[in-house]
């Protein structure tokens, strides 16, 4: 093998582990399966290396060391092979992503600047509060700690540094003043958000209004996990319900719940059960708040009859509870609507008769809720009235059949409740499956943070902790960012010093550099203030009316153009600071300047800007040229002719004959001969490079004029 063959086979066995490294990080995670064909070409791409490998072991011209790479390489190719070979079984799978998540945790551990780039990472958030907030330095110390405390378990829970983040500033927002959130406070409020999927800025607000009813944050979460439970054991979405809860807090607050906040989750958990909007009960709560307010509308609901007027029959009753119990008042508009509808047997549907849907809308207008939202929960709380009658079981107190009720479907001509794998009937449901069957609907964990960890997939929950146990290596164990700050902090005053003195130094003295400079730039002034003279003498004319036509103005305009043509140029076009004439431009570039254009030096006639060929050139347009103008004899022919000519003609020059071949008589006699084929590389690249320069300004050649042009 050549040294490039050797390299090529290297760089192959380095690629090919590569590539299986990334493919065993991948863990398999497709789920469509990995296809025979598939597994053929891996085999086929490891037969291939190791064929590289032998090549490079039998070679005479590979060294030691390359052999030695060249084994540590296959082996290691041979067993990341066996691992991926493993990956298409679950357990391979699962055991290979556990071992990459123990290598990036060493990996984090043994690095340093790993630590100070993720603990910075954390800072930028945590520093970011203290301004946003305005914190003093003594309160964005306490913030700090409470936040890298709070921070590991918060992630562990699927959030990230950010969301936590949001719960202080918005605490801060809502309370509109520094309010001290806890390490305990922070994990319980990200609890909730991560439990039920609440944003951490909503969760964090529902804190700020229960802390403004003397509620802490662990209290809190307490009661809303109890009625997180409670709404599962009804049936109920209890995410929709603790969501409700938040969403409503606000306007909630502004009425008087005899239960306090025990009466507030009631009602969000009543109006999830009936279909309604919670401010459709506090609106219809208002309609009753006022003495004469209540006795009018009872008044009109009476006259609906039936069910409508016993609900509302007292308005006295009705007020109290609108006052102080408004989840009693939803109660008692959901008693109203249940014996509305029957069910049909042979339809397996609710009928609404015609005149239902009257009464529905007349009792609708009266307490301020749509008609579709009242049919809505007629409909819903029928269906649970009438599954209800259906219990023969006749120790179930109304609250558990309530819940049971809930649970139910209607399935092959009768109501089932699903339990243990089988469809039960209601006749056959006794008091300790009722309790059973509510148990198992409710969640196993007792707070939010546990829903939150245990709801994770297996990759998700490692990934999140393996989060959690960097924020705690550089948080709360050794605080990487702030232990470099602080012992960098001598320097980086040094640095700054030196930086400010210099900036300092500058604008001090800027000014004057600057001002010096135009007054010992005595030329500069000169022709500044001539330019200025000749602008000045032209206002002066036009003020004076010494131009008196446009034909006066042209003609001065010129005298006036022409002059200022005559200023030297600053700066020498950008370079070192000389100064120049047009005139002296052109002196300079080897012409005779007459006032008005430079012309080649000794034939005025014609103007500089015509190309000359004295030094020879390719033509691929048309121009205008000056030829003969050298000291010697110039040809003029197409290229296409060049062969021809050359081949058919000899041209001499001291001691150079040119033929079929070049033959070179030097001084003492003695002669070279080349042959044309030789030179034909050089003669190529001349062409090349004055085509490059010929058609700079027009474009480059396409590959047909380069063909055409090369004959």
């Amino acid at each position: 093998m050549t040294k490039k063959e050797i390299d090529d086979a290297m760089q192959s066995l380095r690629q090919g582990l590569q590539n299986l490294k990334k493919v065993a990080t991948d863990f398999e995670k497709t789920t469509e399966g990995v296809s025979r064909e598939t597994r053929r070409g891996r085999a086929e791409e490891l037969k291939q290396l190791k064929e590289q490998f032998e090549l490079i072991k039998d070679s005479a011209e590979a060294t030691d060391q390359q052999k030695k790479e060249a084994q540590e390489v296959l082996k290691a190719i041979e067993k990341q092979n066996k691992l991926l070979k493993e990956q298409y079984k679950v357990t391979g799978r699962i055991t290979q992503e556990f071992a990459v998540t123990g290598q990036k945790y060493r990996d984090f551990l043994m690095t340093t600047a790993a630590q100070y780039n993720y603990a910075q990472e954390i800072a930028k958030v945590y520093k970011g509060l203290t301004k946003t907030i305005g914190l003093g330095s003594a309160s964005a110390k306490a913030m700090e700690q409470s936040f890298k405390g709070a921070l590991p378990n918060v992630l562990e829970m699927g959030l990230k540094s950010e969301d936590l983040g949001r719960i202080y500033e918005t605490i801060a927002e809502q309370s509109g003043r520094i309010t001290p959130v806890s390490k305990e406070d922070a994990e319980a409020i990200a609890g909730v958000a991560a439990g039920t999927g609440m944003m951490a800025s909503d969760a964090a607000s529902m804190a700020e209004k229960f802390n403004l009813m003397g509620i802490s944050s662990d209290k809190m979460q307490e009661n809303l996990m109890e009625t997180y439970k409670s709404a599962q054991a009804m049936g109920l979405n209890a995410t929709k319900v603790i969501n409700t809860v938040q969403k409503n807090m606000g306007s909630m607050q502004s009425y008087s719940f005899a239960n306090g906040v025990k009466g507030m989750t009631e009602m969000a958990k009543q109006a999830v059960k009936m279909r309604l909007e919670v401010s459709d009960v506090l609106q219809m709560a208002d309609k009753f708040y006022q003495p004469e307010a209540a006795i009018e509308a009872a008044a009109n609901l009476q006259m609906l009859g039936g069910d409508i007027a016993q609900a509302f029959g007292d308005p006295f009753e009705t007020m109290y509870l609108a006052r102080n119990k408004p989840e009693e008042l939803a109660k008692k508009v959901g008693e109203m609507t249940e014996n509305m509808m029957q069910f049909n047997e042979e339809t397996g549907e609710f009928d609404m008769p015609a005149e239902v849907r009257m009464q529905l809308k007349a009792a609708g207008d009266q307490l301020g809720i749509n008609v579709d939202k009242m049919v809505e929960m007629s409909r819903q709380t029928s269906k649970i009235k009438d599954i209800k009658m259906k219990f023969s079981m006749t120790g179930l107190d109304d609250d558990v059949k309530d819940n049971i009720a809930s649970l139910a479907k209607y399935k092959d001509g009768r109501y089932v409740i699903e339990h243990n794998g089988q469809d039960l009937g209601l006749d056959e449901i006794n008091e300790g499956m009722a309790d059973e069957i509510m148990k198992a609907n409710q969640s196993s964990e007792d707070n939010f943070r546990d829903i939150a960890v245990n709801t994770q997939t297996m990759s998700e929950m490692m990934a999140n902790f393996l989060d959690s146990q960097k924020a705690r290596i550089v948080g709360v164990g050794v605080d990487t960012y702030e232990l470099t700050t602080e012992q960098m902090k001598g320097s980086l005053d040094q640095l700054r010093d030196g930086i400010q003195d210099t900036t300092d130094a500058w604008v001090a003295r800027g000014a004057s550099y600057i001002n010096e400079m135009f007054a010992s730039d005595t030329e500069t002034k000169s022709i500044l203030d001539n330019a200025m003279t000749e602008v000045g003498k032209l206002g002066t004319m036009l003020k004076d009316k010494t131009i008196t036509s446009f034909e006066d103005l042209s003609e001065k305009m010129d005298i006036f153009s022409k002059k200022l043509e005559e200023t030297p140029v600053l700066g020498g076009g950008g370079g070192g600071g000389t100064t120049m004439t047009k005139a002296q431009e052109c002196t300079a570039a080897g012409g005779d300047w007459d006032g008005t254009n430079c012309y080649k030096r000794g034939m005025p006639q014609i103007p500089a800007n015509i190309i000359a060929l004295q030094e020879g050139g390719i033509v691929t347009q048309p121009i205008t040229a000056l030829i003969g103008e050298g000291n010697e004899s110039e040809a003029v022919l197409p290229l296409s002719k060049l062969d021809s000519f050359m081949g058919s003609q000899k041209m001499e020059f001291g001691n150079l004959n040119i033929s079929g071949r070049i033959e070179i008589v030097s001084p003492n006699g003695s002669a070279t001969n080349m042959d044309m084929a030789s030179l034909k590389p050089q003669i190529e690249k001349m062409i090349i490079n004055h085509m490059n320069g010929a058609f700079r300004d027009g474009g480059v050649p396409s590959s047909k004029q380069a063909t055409d042009y090369m004959g």
